[in-house]
């Protein structure tokens, strides 16, 4: 009797994580399909509007550029997203772009940690790619490489949003452009 109720309970565990992998595997995936879609969607065909949809109204927004460590809200992001729509044509993203050794361009959850904290959740994810296009007024090409971390809601929406890229870059390759071609 002993021996069938360990077997039962193996067998139930057994079950039981693989659902809740698949589940988070899938939760996982509309994340990251929702970043695709609203944030490259709304860059690539210029729709601020689509864009904003991804992010909650509360989300809290670490800038690519040093700020002081100061937290932005979805107004700031707003304008710095207007910005790329306005000045920027062709602009393209390529997942998991300039990765060395690797693919991929979408990770959730984390084995290691300094802090000897891990986390398993689908809802923060790590986004990797490198977004090219053209200035818009000199027509100079680019290519940025771009990491975020994003944290999802249960509702879908990204709450917090950490971004690190070098925005200078664009100007240094527009000025570059434009010494080689005048």
């Amino acid at each position: 009797m002993c021996f069938a109720l360990v077997i039962f309970s193996a067998c139930i565990n057994i079950r039981t994580e693989p659902e809740k992998m698949n589940d988070d595997q899938i939760r996982f995936e509309k994340n990251w399909k929702s970043f695709e879609k609203h944030h490259v969607g709304g860059v690539e065909n210029k729709d601020l509007n689509l864009f904003l949809e991804l992010y909650a109204d509360s989300v809290k927004w670490s800038p690519p550029n040093w700020n002081n460590n100061i937290i932005l809200g979805k107004e700031e992001l707003k304008a710095a997203a207007k910005n790329y729509i306005d000045n920027f044509e062709n602009v393209k993203f390529t997942p998991g772009g300039g990765i060395i050794g690797g693919e991929g361009a979408y990770w959730a959850g984390s084995t290691f940690s300094d802090t000897g904290k891990t986390n398993s959740s689908p809802d923060v994810i790590r986004i990797y790619g490198v977004w090219s296009g053209n200035h818009i007024e000199t027509g100079a090409p680019f290519h940025l490489k771009f990491y975020v971390i994003q944290q999802f809601n249960e509702d879908g929406k990204v709450v917090v949003l950490n971004e690190w890229f070098d925005p200078s870059s664009i100007d240094d390759q527009i000025a570059q452009y434009l010494t080689e071609n005048n």
